[in-house]
């Protein structure tokens, strides 16, 4: 964003779109960002809302990995694509969002609803299972100390179980709940018109 725009935290331009800076790009923020880490005031490094296309473009130019991409991930949205290659690069996936965003809607899903039932457990957890078993660390957002709680709540979900959740996306389509006016292509394979 140009910090210098008409707007402290989302400058715009007069046709709307993002008042961006286009002579600092994210590679030379992940630079400044090894900076620190060599400094030894941060104990790892990661970048958020990186698509296997950012992360080509990045790793070739700098010199330590990151510990970690945090994007939006649940079962309408499991980008195997990039956990795969994160993996293979030796970086960790972070589900933000695993339930669904504001309000959990994934929590309503049946086949959610009905591998909750099996195991008597709350939809939430089968969701927040459902990551850990795929090898994502999940970061559920709340501020009820019993949801906290339940958050720490992980079952072990049976092949059935993550063939049933694992194709709702493949059934009824990817739904991404966390897309603000970037005025960035981040390279999302189902952000592309």
């Amino acid at each position: 964003m140009n910090p210098d725009g008409n707007h402290p935290l989302f400058p715009k331009l007069p046709d709307g779109t993002r008042d961006l800076d286009t002579e600092w790009s994210h590679v030379d923020t992940y630079k400044g960002l090894e900076q620190v880490l060599k400094t030894g005031k941060a104990k790892a490094i990661g970048v958020c809302n990186y698509s296997v296309k950012y992360l080509e473009k990045l790793l070739p130019q700098i010199e330590i990995v990151p510990a970690v991409n945090q994007v939006e991930n649940h079962p309408y949205l499991p980008q195997q694509d990039l956990l795969e290659y994160c993996t293979s690069k030796g970086i960790v996936l972070t589900a933000y969002s695993p339930l669904g965003s504001t309000g959990s809607p994934l929590f309503e899903l049946e086949r959610v609803k009905n591998v909750a039932r099996k195991y008597a457990v709350s939809p939430g957890t089968v969701l927040l299972s459902y990551g850990v078993a795929r090898g994502i660390s999940v970061i559920p957002k709340s501020v009820t100390a019993s949801r906290i709680e339940e958050n720490l709540k992980i079952i072990s979900l049976d092949a059935s179980d993550m063939e049933s959740l694992g194709s709702i996306s493949k059934e009824q389509g990817t739904k991404r709940y966390v897309n603000p006016p970037f005025g960035v292509n981040f390279g999302f394979p189902d952000q592309q018109k």
